[in-house]
């Protein structure tokens, strides 16, 4: 990772466990980050620069660096790909269904409504911000 300005711009490296990162078929990696996970920055020229950074920032300097857009996660997501995840695992082990896919079901029901409810919380929050903005849109229009 380049680091610093331009005229005094220096590369180092930082370490991110395995637990973050997954190799995909294609031989790229998808490294997982967390806001407030904590990771160790090496400056291999400059030992006494070296500190810990946080998962935002990280995420800023590889975005940066690589022109790639992080892609945010919310609990939703997460939780859906954990039912699927489960879903699946049901599905392999030929365990009770009549039970476990009642369960399931009501789990991704939940979510379900959870994801609407935020989605209209955006929705409504995006229409707020829209009127907001156009009232001074056409004031410097005016001019």
């Amino acid at each position: 990772m380049d680091i610093g300005l331009e005229r005094e711009q220096r590369e180092s490296a930082i370490k991110i466990p395995a637990r973050c990162v997954d190799k995909l078929e294609n031989g790229d990696y998808q490294i997982f980050l967390k806001k407030q996970d904590r990771f160790y920055f090496v400056d291999s020229k400059n030992p006494e620069n070296n500190k810990i950074m946080l998962g935002k920032t990280v995420a800023k300097n590889l975005q940066n660096q690589s022109g790639s857009v992080p892609l945010y996660s919310n609990n939703s997501k997460i939780k859906l790909k954990q039912l699927f995840n489960e879903f699946d695992f049901l599905i392999s082990k030929g365990l009770d269904f009549d039970t476990s896919f009642e369960a399931i079901g009501k789990e991704l029901e939940q979510t379900y409504y959870q994801t609407e409810s935020i989605l209209e919380n955006l929705d409504r929050k995006f229409l707020s911000m829209s009127k907001k903005i156009k009232p001074m849109h056409d004031q410097t229009q005016e001019y």
